[in-house]
């Protein structure tokens, strides 16, 4: 468990927001020196294998000792560990805002975790996909100055085996976890967020794909676009496949428009992700806000060059608050205007 000081309950969480890149080659060896998760370079592990050494080797990196990272030396030494497990398309979206590429991408610094509920689907021999819950009580998003939620969450995760560099690389990962406190006793370490390699026909790619997603979604197109092996994540936990093999369950929405694209690829891979507003949109009976929320949308080419879904996140949030949350205000904790927290 990580020990932090000066903490304050974080109101408000910044965003990042990123342009388009392309992806490339296969990842790079790793250097023999390196302490590698032994799943990751097992061709025929499983989902549950999978997800676990993901965040076994987000362990790695930090400090290891309950103190968060506090270096900009350390920080870029533990995005360069990072790198050679990281699909050239790779994409992450956090609940923040938060997005990142292979090229900026900056890990939370987590001791402890926990994996659960692990569902996995294989839409071709060398891509899964897995979706499953995990904790990270303590993690620290050092580039934000933010504590995260140590509570179960939702987690969705594709991979690809890298048969140049022998083992698995994550080709996307869709992170629910939300920040509950910020550290005031120091700056957040400056993360630089600029990106290369802006293709623009890997972007007009990812805009066709995106508009006709709007379409299906809105009802004006019918095609099936999801993989026979895709995943679907909603911040509230629910996901599909479901257990007993039944469909999802939803309405057109009224309108769809999405903002700050980013897409990345490499070869018949290729992620997309952006701010959506979708008001109005019913998912199993339930009605979710119409607030700008993040998506992130993992698409694998089939052989007759048909680019298929094959992992949806989808960070839009009911607009029914659960019961067990508590309702506060946006205004910071000492302002006299804040009401008190109710049920």
């Amino acid at each position: 468990m990580k020990r932090f000081l000066g903490l304050a309950v974080a109101a408000c969480v910044s965003a990042t927001t990123i342009t388009a890149c392309s992806g490339s080659t296969s990842s790079p060896q790793p250097t023999p020196s390196e302490s590698v998760p032994a799943a990751l370079t097992d061709r025929n592990a499983d989902g549950a294998a999978l997800a676990n050494a993901w965040f076994e080797l987000l362990a790695s990196t930090g400090t290891g000792s309950g103190e968060s990272v506090s270096s900009q030396e350390q920080l870029t030494a533990d995005s360069a560990r990072m790198q050679p497990y990281l699909d050239g398309a790779f994409q992450l979206q956090r609940a923040s805002g938060q997005r990142f590429t292979k090229q900026n991408y900056t890990p939370v610094d987590i001791d402890d975790y926990e994996i659960s509920n692990v569902v996995e689907t294989q839409p071709r021999n060398d891509v899964k996909v897995v979706r499953y819950a995990a904790s990270t009580p303590g993690a620290i998003a050092v580039d934000e100055g933010m504590v995260m939620s140590g509570e179960l969450g939702p987690r969705l995760t594709v991979l690809h085996w890298d048969e140049g560099a022998g083992h698995w690389t994550i080709v996307s990962h869709a992170n629910y976890n939300v920040p509950t406190a910020a550290i005031c006793d120091r700056e957040p370490i400056t993360v630089t967020h600029e990106l290369v390699n802006d293709d623009p026909e890997v972007r007009k790619l990812g805009e066709s794909l995106v508009s006709q997603w709007r379409d299906i979604t809105t009802g004006k197109a019918q095609q099936n676009v999801l993989a026979k092996e895709s995943q679907i994540q909603l911040a509230d936990g629910q996901g599909w496949p479901n257990p007993d093999g039944t469909p999802i369950k939803w309405t057109p929405a009224k309108s769809y428009e999405s903002k700050e694209l980013v897409t990345t690829r490499n070869g018949d891979l290729l992620v997309a992700s952006y701010d959506a507003v979708v008001p109005d949109i019913v998912m199993e009976g339930e009605e979710y806000r119409g607030t700008v929320s993040p998506r992130l949308l993992t698409y694998l080419r089939d052989p007759d060059g048909k680019w298929e879904m094959i992992a949806l996140a989808n960070f839009t949030v009911p607009r029914k608050v659960p019961a067990n949350v508590d309702c506060g205000s946006q205004r910071a904790p000492d302002d006299p205007a804040a009401p008190s927290p109710t049920k």
